[in-house]
Parts: C-alpha cells; structure tokens; sequence
C-alpha cells in the first residue's frame, strides 16, 4: 500500500493558490557517482499530491524510494515548491533521478525547477521529446496555442535544464536506483514519445497518461485523448502491454493508485477510450461546427457515456477537460483521413 502525503496539511498548514482554478541517446547516468543515501525503511512508492490548479488529488507526483531516490512527474512548474517541500518533509535531502513519462506542462513543466533545487539529479526522458527540456520555447508556444492566455496560471512555466543532464532513454532502458533499477516501457497513444516504469521490486507500474484519469472516489476512468499527436491505435495498444506486465499495483498521474484492481483498470481504460472515440465519430458525423460537435459530446457524456456525478465530472473537467479530448480526437482523425488519402 502506498503513501498519500499531502502537502496541504504536512507541510504548509494551508493550500497553495499558486494554480488557477480554471534521437540522439545521451549518458544514461551521471557525470559524478552519486552519494547513495542511508537505505529507506521502505521501497514502497510515496504519492505527493502537487495541488495542482489549487486543488486537492488532481496531480500526483510519485516518489520511488531507494539508495537513490527518483522522483516521477514532478508537475506543474507552478506547484514545484509544493512537491519541494513535501520531499523535504519526507526527509529527501537529495534526488538522484528526476523522471518523466511525457513531456506536458502537467507532467514535466516543474522537472527544471527541481533540477535547480536537486543539482545532483539527472533528469530522464524519452530521446523524442530531451530538446524540449534543454530549450522549452517551441513546447512553451504550442501549449500556448492550446491553452492560450490562461496557459501560466494554469502551469507556470518551465525552467531549461542543462543538456548534459538530461539522460536520453527509450523502450528496454533501466534507471539505476542503486539497490534495483526500474524498466523502461515505451507506451506511445497520448503522446508519441510517452513512457512507463515499472519496479520489479514492489509491482509497482508508473503509466502517467497512458490510462487516461481516474479521481478518488470514483471507479470511472477518463480517457485522455490531447493534442498534438494522440494516437487511438497506440493508445489502445500500450494499455495492453501494460496489463500483459501484470503489476501489482498501477499509479496514475491523475491521481494515484487505480481502481479497481490493475487488469480490470486495464479492461476498463481500453473499453473506455474505444466508447469515446465511437461516440466522437458519430456526433462529429452530425454536427455542424466545433461549438455543435462539443455541445453534443457533452450531452452524451452527462447521459450515458460517463456515469459519474456531477462533482466528479467538474473535477475530471479541471484535469482533463472534454473539449481538449475533442481537439485531439479530431487531429487524429484528420491525420488519418490525410494518410489514406495520400
């Protein structure tokens, strides 16, 4: 079982309002060999609830325990001192790995800032997406493009991190925690250049996006479908081999451990992503704008296609907002039509 240490409480007495509400492989380790720490009293993985946006149980950073510790997801770059303080608190004078599963401003956008707080770390991406760390510009204007003004009070925005540390990594890869080492998986669908871990030691499988999102208190899994490259077919197919690792426990992003039990989450992700994009296609086929096909998207999700109350649903609209599945829904489809018409 987890921890769930929650930075509200534990480290600042009050919530951080920081938030809106609204391939070229490199050195896998490095330059220096890292001071290892006193062993931890546990390798279990620790969840640090960012507050992301403000709010409570919307982005989870996961702490990987052990000789030297990792840090997966760290966040936003506007809750970064939230998931600082929160190590602090958990004793973690030092980080010797930073890793991330993708390359969005949910996921990475704090990574530079805890590599200026923790210059011992190396931070580690897939190969892809390692110059968008070294320079954000181009990633900062296309997240820019999709969020538009709201995009700094929704994120913060991201610190450049030294290329000589940024580690390249790809499919097959291992990251040295100096008592055992956590595997690389690629698993391409909510974005190209998307990666999992996973910790033979404890189970434990870190997918990031790769299921979609599901809040405590519900069961419900949402699809996460943004743009610019969502894939239906990858997405599909990286679930899959997720759930043929069979972990013992899978941590989501958004936000912890998944529910009901690892395969069944699986099942339930796929057979999700497949009823949206079915259900997309249909309303896409009747509507007669972008506003008419978001209109009758939402009207199919209040009624059948996402059972879940109202609370949840405005939560599951904070993390993951309909309209973004949409857009990035459309973008696959539209690449498709090109592909075939070519």
């Amino acid at each position: 079982m987890n921890t769930h240490f929650n930075v509200r409480s534990k480290v600042f007495g009050k919530r951080d309002r920081s938030g809106s509400d609204a391939y070229k492989r490199g050195p896998a380790a490095p330059p220096e060999p890292p001071v290892p720490q006193s062993p931890p009293e546990s390798l279990e993985p620790v969840v640090i609830d960012a507050l992301m946006h403000g709010e409570e149980e919307k982005m989870g950073a996961c702490l990987v325990p052990g000789i030297r510790p990792a840090l997966i997801d760290p966040g936003p770059a506007n809750t970064a001192e939230n998931v600082i303080g929160a190590l602090g608190a958990l004793g973690i004078n030092r980080l010797d790995s930073i890793v991330l599963t993708h390359i969005h401003f949910d996921h990475a956008g704090g990574a530079g800032h805890l590599a200026e707080r923790f210059p011992e770390a190396t931070v580690y991406i897939h190969s892809r997406a390692a110059r968008h760390l070294a320079d954000p510009a181009q990633l900062t204007e296309s997240v820019r493009s999709v969020w538009g003004e709201e995009t700094e009070a929704l994120f913060g925005l991201p610190l450049a991190i030294p290329d000589q540390r940024i580690a390249r990594i790809d499919d097959g890869d291992t990251i040295d925690l100096g008592d055992r080492r956590i595997e690389v998986i690629a698993t391409p669908g909510h974005t190209r250049s998307h990666l999992a871990y996973f910790d033979r030691e404890t189970g434990a499988l870190f997918c990031g996006d790769a299921l979609g999102v599901q809040l405590p208190g519900s069961q419900v899994i949402r699809p996460s479908t943004p743009p610019m490259d969502f894939s239906l077919d990858d997405a599909i197919e990286s679930i899959g081999k997720i759930r043929a690792i069979e972990p013992e426990t899978i941590y989501m992003s958004h936000f912890g451990e998944a529910a009901p039990d690892p395969g069944p989450a699986c099942d339930q992700a796929i057979e999700a992503i497949e009823r949206w994009y079915e259900s997309f296609l249909h309303k896409r086929e009747i509507a007669e704008n972008d506003e008419d096909l978001r209109r009758r998207f939402h009207a199919c999700l209040e009624a059948t296609l996402e059972p879940v109350s109202p609370v949840t649903r405005r939560n599951l609209e904070t993390v993951n907002p309909a309209w973004l599945n949409i857009d990035g829904m459309t973008g696959a489809l539209e690449r498709e039509i090109r592909h075939h018409a070519a």
